[in-house]
């Protein structure tokens, strides 16, 4: 830290940029309050520069976990930049966060307006219709965040929007999106064998229920979990049926 102080306000902007990319986010915050000191202490500050340390800071302060703190930074960074979209986008996980829902997909959509085609934002609007039960309106986002993403390229909006179908009795889509999901890391293979085990149970196919079970356990990293321990009562239920 001692050689930051040392450095030019532009210099130490990169410093702290660099340690968010590197997932220092303790030493980010830090670097970024120098730079908003050293800021301040400047008849005419850089627009650019406050810009810059006000979002930076308000990115650590999300993945540190306050999220208050973090609106209030990321909305100082607006007040230079009205049209930074990633502040936007960060805003809505501070509120998505806080269960904040309307906020959340005030600061989502905002950030759509911004920039219509990033996957990643309507992926998360869709969770966020998905916590509102508002189903499919959760198909329609990620179904687009799906549309912007290279084939195979993403499985986690396949998994929301399983979900989303499955909640909306669409079953054969919903079965189709978890086979997707499977293609993902082991986790979210597991959660998506999970899930379609649900929807066998919920059209009469215990065989195919039974199956999906038994390669969720084999694959959860978490045997202990809630989850797998509902998998395990329910196979009990379907060895009575098979």
């Amino acid at each position: 830290m001692a050689q930051a102080e040392d450095q030019g306000l532009d210099a130490l902007i990169r410093q702290a940029e660099q340690a968010l990319l590197n997932e220092k986010w303790e030493e980010a915050h830090s670097l970024f309050e120098m730079a908003l000191a050293r800021l301040y202490q400047e008849e005419e500050p850089s627009l650019s520069h406050l810009t810059e340390a006000y979002n930076g800071r308000g990115v650590a302060l999300l993945q540190l976990g306050y999220y208050q703190q973090a609106i209030k930074s990321l909305r100082q960074a607006l007040e230079y930049q009205p049209t930074l979209t990633g502040a936007y986008f960060n805003l809505g996980l501070c509120y998505e966060a806080l269960g904040n829902t309307n906020a959340a997909l005030e600061a989502y959509s905002r950030a759509i307006e911004l920039e219509p085609h990033d996957a990643e934002v309507y992926f998360r609007r869709g969770g966020v219709w998905f916590m509102r039960e508002e189903y499919q309106k959760t198909v329609e986002d990620t179904s687009r965040a799906i549309e912007l993403h290279p084939v195979g390229a993403i499985t986690g909006p396949y998994l929301a929007r399983g979900l989303a179908y499955y909640r909306l009795e669409q079953y054969t889509e919903a079965q189709a999106d978890f086979a997707e999901a499977m293609k993902a890391d082991p986790q979210t293979a597991a959660e998506a064998c999970f899930y379609r085990a649900l929807t066998y149970i919920d059209t009469n196919d215990a065989g195919s229920a039974y199956d999906d079970l038994q390669a969720y356990l084999s694959m959860t990293g978490d045997p202990a979990s809630t989850m797998a321990e509902q998998a395990r009562e329910i196979l009990q239920e379907l060895e009575k049926l098979l």
